[in-house]
């Protein structure tokens, strides 16, 4: 690691001092000088950035810094790196932190956690709350001070000002988020990523209040020193452009291959006028893995798999489990037993996407989300009989969430009011709305009693916990954000997500929630259920890389560009 750090320094004191030497003695400007490249390692103990997202960082304005993610005993927060330092330090306070970014001055590094847009001073250190942010997809800085920033994973880019918050954008005809914000570094121009509705990304620039479209990517976009970068198909792409009018110049030239690109579609790369880190993916295969109470881990279920959602039966003994399958890339659900010596079995086999299982309550049924007829549907079949036929309950946009008596929840698109919650009794044939506020209502879950039903809303402007009481009484569980609610075996508590944090909230007089505790924190957490016969949770959790993760650092990146 020493020598890599020297090797580093090096580079840049001799870099910086050659070319006005070299300047002075000829009037022909010289070439630009060599590229180097290096790894950059994780401090110890450590393992850079969170979860599947190897690199998550920021270079400071003077290119003397970088901040980024690392985690250690399972909990993430800032470090801060000089480069012409062998040592990282950590940053008081910023346990759960993502997506840093300096501020134009370099006076202050911008990140979130804990659901808010938080603004560290490098001065003193101390941390103050900018913005609330329930699903945070960037923030940047420009020079008039104001702060951009993508709250969430749909809708536009704010702009926070004098204290004050503003759009910053309009969604466009046809647009469904505006995410990943970053300056320019001329005056106030930024770029910002247009995601539509069937998930085309285009890169726009916003010059003097005027926008422009500049490319398509498979991530973000970033200009820098005049170049714009992006990822396709896994290579950073640069592509000289006139910041004036949005207008390309030459052709575009490959960078580097083999880079990232996240779930929430967040290129592995940063830069800066000389500086270039890149990551690869490193997708970390998840185990289903049992938690206590206390957030202390006490044991895994059967191999590691590529698993993203987890329902328990309310015996406990087997677990319905969404996965992409190894050889077709599907969704599939496979039914995986608690106890050893049992066999995984597989549910469905179609080669549309299948998710979202839910129980029946005998366990002998599992209903689930289905695009095996060209469109959503809401199938059920038989959960232990490899010969049963899919059974339709539902045509249309309805995905199951729960599953009592005979009444199937779901969550169900409504043109007028977003998502609604409606339990369809397979009975009666009977339909009936049970939570429908005119935003989107999603995830509902009756406590064990039936009294209460737990779901998600986004009416306060973040997904936040509300619970509606039969006899009609709505009270709200979460005020920082959370999604996946889920009850308690005795119905005493809720437990949900907040980032990567499961919370527990306590119905602490039959009639109102106590103020939700962490229970633990687990980067890279895909989703997780409550035991219904013990006290215990089971969550989708990386298992340990047999690789760490690297980052690798180009100095003078500019010189890849020059044509030989």
């Amino acid at each position: 690691m020493g020598l890599r750090v020297g090797a580093f320094v090096l580079a840049i004191v001799v870099a910086l001092l050659a070319i006005p030497a070299v300047r002075h003695l000829r009037e022909v400007p010289p070439p630009p000088p060599p590229t180097l490249n290096l790894t950059l390692g994780a401090p110890a103990g450590t393992e850079l950035g969170s979860g599947d997202e190897a690199l998550d960082a920021a270079i400071s304005p003077d290119e003397r810094h970088i901040v980024f993610v690392a985690t250690r005993s399972g909990t993430t927060m800032l470090w801060r790196r000089a480069f012409d330092s062998e040592r990282a330090d950590p940053l008081a306070e910023t346990e759960g932190a993502q997506l840093p970014s300096w501020s134009a001055t370099g006076d202050a590094v911008l990140f979130f956690a804990g659901g808010r847009l938080r603004r560290l001073s490098l001065s003193d250190g101390a941390i103050a709350d900018v913005a609330e942010a329930a699903s945070p997809s960037g923030v940047t800085s420009l020079a008039d001070g104001s702060i951009l920033f993508a709250p969430q994973s749909s809708g536009a880019i704010r702009r926070v000002r004098d204290g004050a918050v503003s759009e910053a954008t309009q969604l466009k005809s046809g647009d469904r988020a505006h995410v990943f914000p970053a300056g320019t570094g001329t005056g106030n121009d930024f770029v910002y990523t247009a995601v539509s509705a069937s998930g085309r990304r285009t890169v726009r620039l916003v010059h003097d209040g005027q926008e422009r479209d500049l490319a398509t990517t498979s991530g973000h976009g970033q200009i820098a020193n005049g170049y714009l970068l992006l990822v396709r198909d896994d290579v950073l792409i640069a592509q000289a452009i006139d910041e004036s009018n949005g207008a390309t110049v030459g052709q575009s030239r490959p960078l580097v291959t083999g880079v990232g690109v996240t779930a929430s579609g967040r290129a592995l790369f940063v830069a800066s006028p000389r500086l270039m880190l890149t990551a690869a993916a490193t997708p970390r295969a998840r185990a289903l893995t049992w938690f206590d109470f206390a957030g202390k881990r006490t044991g895994t279920i059967g191999e590691a798999g590529d698993f993203w959602q987890v329902r328990l039966a309310l015996d406990d003994g087997h677990a319905a489990v969404t996965l992409v399958a190894p050889l077709l890339r599907t969704l599939d659900i496979s039914i995986v037993p608690t106890a050893t010596g049992t066999p995984v079995q597989p549910l469905t086999l179609a080669l549309a996407a299948d998710s979202d299982p839910v129980w029946s309550p005998d366990g002998r049924r599992i209903a689930f989300r289905s695009l095996q007829t060209g469109r959503p549907a809401l199938f059920a079949k038989q959960a232990f009989d490899a010969n049963a036929q899919d059974e339709t309950i539902v045509e249309g946009d309805a995905t199951p969430t729960d599953w009592r008596g005979s009444g199937i929840v779901a969550q169900v698109a409504d043109s007028t009011s977003g998502y609604d919650i409606v339990a369809f009794d397979q009975a009666s044939h009977a339909k009936t709305t049970v939570a429908k506020s005119g935003f989107n209502d999603t995830d509902g879950r009756w406590s064990p009693d039936g009294r209460w039903l737990a779901y998600v809303s986004n009416e306060s402007g973040q997904p936040d916990i509300y619970a509606n009481r039969r006899e009609g009484q709505r009270v709200r569980v979460s005020f920082g954000g959370g999604t996946r609610p889920r009850w308690s075996r005795d119905g005493g508590s809720l437990f949900f997500l907040r980032g990567s944090a499961i919370m527990r909230a306590a119905l602490s007089d039959g009639t109102s929630f106590a103020p939700a505790v962490p229970v633990l924190d687990a980067p890279g957490i895909r989703d997780f259920d409550v035991a219904h016969r013990r006290d215990g949770l089971l969550a989708l959790v990386p298992v340990a890389s047999s690789a760490p993760a690297t980052v690798s650092a180009i100095i003078d990146w500019q010189s890849k560009l020059v044509a030989k």
